[in-house]
């Protein structure tokens, strides 16, 4: 999906080239860093100054993407041992079960009726994937590659961003659940105008942009709902709950340097092959150094499951600016997702593809402002959720209980 940052690119604003304060302050700092550049440049043969500034960006690329793998193996260790774990277990359990020699032995319509239990499984599994409400704990990595319309008419580019959003929920009690949803945005290839100078032939002088790209943080973001047993409510989907985002962006582009925070509502409905949603998280600014902010973030889902593992429907991510002209705040796609539930040893993992357009999307005309930065048209999807055990389960597995201790009186 297109994430808020994509949408927060400072530069300049008003008619006929006037600034604002805050945006004249951000053209100074890349004015500073453009000069410091320069300076090193005057000093340096030019290929050798081209050389050290790409080798600076390979090194910083390769620090985020490091440090993006050393999460991603850490959570992958913690539920491969896990998952070991389980695998004993179950072997064990299947050992104990096993027939006699004098005992009959299984039938094939007892291995059929046992494949349709594991398929009808599979459905299950899939539904409770997909359920924003679920008990399971999951690590969602969704990559995605976004055609987007710059502003100032330079043409389209392609964003490509990795998004780690786990599920975390927990118990309560035996009748509420509480679940948290942190979102981690990681751009390997973002494109943004870049202040070259200002053009001083004109009345009043303009200013004049580059494309380049970048590999930065994006904002963080964290969810924390409340939702109710279903046995309360039945095949009704409904959480309630706050939400936040921190100005954790390594770059202007990418964040709104401001501290945010607002609720979070679901709404949905399940039966016994459908799954259907909506989530809506609505963002004000209680603090930081960046402009306003009021911003609306939606997710309308609908999935319908099969009992092999198949699923067929949308998960698309619609996102309203209310800061924006009128004709500038909403994006709005629609698109289709096709997914299966596949198994890499003894953890079921769920694979995603889909292909969203933006039937609603901001303008790209005009001067180039916050409000009127980037314009997504397409973006391509691939999706991976494996469930992962509790920490309450790794460290059943991970603590053997002696079974020959005897308890205190």
């Amino acid at each position: 999906m297109v994430t808020k940052s994509a949408f927060c690119v400072y530069g300049w604003c008003g008619r006929r080239g006037l600034m604002c304060a805050q945006e004249t302050r951000a053209c100074v700092r890349e004015g500073a860093a453009l000069g410091r550049d320069r300076a090193l440049a005057s000093l340096l043969p030019i290929t050798l100054f081209q050389s050290l500034v790409k080798l600076r960006d390979r090194i910083m690329a390769k620090i985020h993407r490091l440090i993006i793998g050393i999460i991603l193996c850490s959570a992958l260790f913690a539920w491969t041992i896990a998952g070991f774990a389980q695998t004993q277990e179950l072997a064990a359990n299947l050992t104990t079960d096993l027939p006699a020699n004098n005992e009959a032995a299984v039938k094939p319509d007892d291995l059929k009726t046992k494949t349709e239990q594991m398929l009808a499984s599979d459905m299950e599994t899939n539904k409770g994937i997909e359920d924003p409400t679920t008990l399971l704990w999951l690590l969602q990595t969704t990559m995605n590659n976004t055609q987007m319309g710059m502003p100032l008419r330079k043409g389209n580019y392609y964003q490509s961003n990795l998004q780690f959003e786990p599920m975390l929920p927990d118990e309560l009690s035996k009748k509420w659940t509480i679940g948290f949803r942190p979102v981690m945005n990681f751009y390997d290839s973002q494109p943004y105008p870049n202040l070259a100078g200002v053009n001083t032939t004109t009345t009043p002088p303009t200013p004049v942009f580059n494309m380049k790209r970048m590999t930065s943080f994006g904002d963080m973001e964290l969810g924390i709902g409340v939702n109710p047993d279903p046995a309360l409510i039945h095949n009704w989907l409904i959480c309630v709950g706050t939400t936040f985002i921190f100005p954790t962006a390594t770059h202007n582009v990418l964040g709104q340097k401001n501290w945010q925070a607002g609720p979070i509502i679901t709404l949905g409905h399940k039966g016994l092959h459908y799954l259907g949603y909506i989530i809506q998280q609505t963002w004000w600014k209680i603090g930081g150094d960046g402009q306003r902010t009021r911003q609306t973030w939606a997710r309308y889902t609908y999935f319908y499951n099969w009992a092999n593992g198949w699923s067929l429907g949308t998960q698309s991510d619609m996102f309203v600016n209310w800061q924006a002209p009128r004709e500038q705040r909403l994006s709005f796609p629609v698109g289709l997702q096709v997914g299966k539930l596949v198994h890499a040893g003894p953890l079921p993992v769920k694979v995603d593809v889909q292909a969203l357009y933006y039937v609603v999307r901001p303008t790209t005309f005009g001067v180039y402002t916050a409000s009127q930065a980037m314009s997504p048209k397409w973006n391509f999807q691939l999706q991976l959720t494996p469930i992962v055990p509790t920490i309450q389960e790794i460290l059943r597995h991970q603590i053997p209980q002696d079974p020959t201790r005897k308890k205190k009186s």
